[in-house]
């Protein structure tokens, strides 16, 4: 009997012992290519990119008072777009390359509301024709609204740029252009009164993140042109680059441009 259960445990130590051989022969070889290193990834950002086959520029109106992030956000996406690769871009030969450019009255340099300075690349008269243009706001614009000589530049803008794009009360400046007459527009909802005031004939939305109407496209306050920029974007451009630039900027964008719980927080709404 003792024979008998020695050479049972015997053979359960040999059992345990062949399938503890098993599972190292199993887990060596993962180890093994865990500590290989890694093959080469799919570029996510290209650091230093080739001309691409076309090439746009874009435009920010900058003016002492303007708000930086207002001006900054939407620089920040279209400035940003050239680093994408071909393969996000659905191509290398559907790559664009984005010049950004900052203009003031006179150039030099320009302060923020803020207080720190921009320098504007060109003035009203040296400046380069314009694809896009990004209007910013700011408590600036209301020194502008009966300026003659930015009421023109921006008539002039809005019959050549392909979007003229406002941020905040930067609608405030267009409407006192005329460029929002009988368009749909938003502007910031803290200070929509006194915003909207300029624009008698513009049809004002009390309660959008942002409105596009075509060539014209107009959001709400300040953090607001972020998400206007990537929708106009991803609308010229595609889905795919606007992800890739929310994913490269660590952005979580508002996509849906109804949304706007700041409506009812300034009781423009309930």
């Amino acid at each position: 009997m003792e024979d008998t259960m020695k050479q049972m445990r015997l053979r359960g130590i040999v059992i345990r012992l062949l399938i503890m051989s098993a599972f190292i022969a199993t887990a060596l070889p993962a180890a093994a290519r865990t500590d290989k290193p890694p093959t080469a990834q799919e570029t996510l950002y290209e650091r230093q990119p080739a001309p691409a086959a076309r090439q746009i520029t874009v435009g920010v109106l900058i003016f002492p008072g303007f708000e930086m992030l207002d001006a900054y956000g939407p620089m920040e996406m279209w400035g940003t777009l050239k680093h994408a690769p071909a393969k996000v871009w659905g191509g290398e030969e559907k790559r664009v390359g984005v010049r950004l450019v900052t203009i003031a009255a006179k150039r030099g340099e320009i302060p923020s509301n803020q207080g720190p300075k921009t320098m504007a690349d060109f003035s009203y008269d040296n400046a380069p024709p314009l694809d896009f243009l990004v209007v910013p706001g700011g408590l600036g614009v209301f020194p502008l609204l009966n300026d003659p000589a930015t009421m023109n530049w921006l008539r002039a803008q809005a019959g050549k740029a392909g979007i003229v794009m406002s941020v905040c009360n930067g609608a405030s400046l267009l409407a006192a252009a005329g460029i929002l007459d009988d368009r749909p527009a938003t502007t910031n909802k803290m200070a929509f009164h006194p915003s909207t005031a300029p624009g008698p004939k513009v049809k004002w939305i009390k309660k959008a993140r942002w409105v596009d109407d075509g060539t014209v496209v107009t959001s709400s306050g300040v953090s607001a042109g972020m998400d206007m920029s990537l929708a106009v974007i991803s609308r010229l451009y595609g889905k795919d680059i606007g992800a890739w630039l929310e994913r490269v900027t660590e952005y979580d964008a508002h996509r849906d441009p109804s949304w706007d719980p700041f409506a009812a927080k300034a009781g423009l709404v309930e």
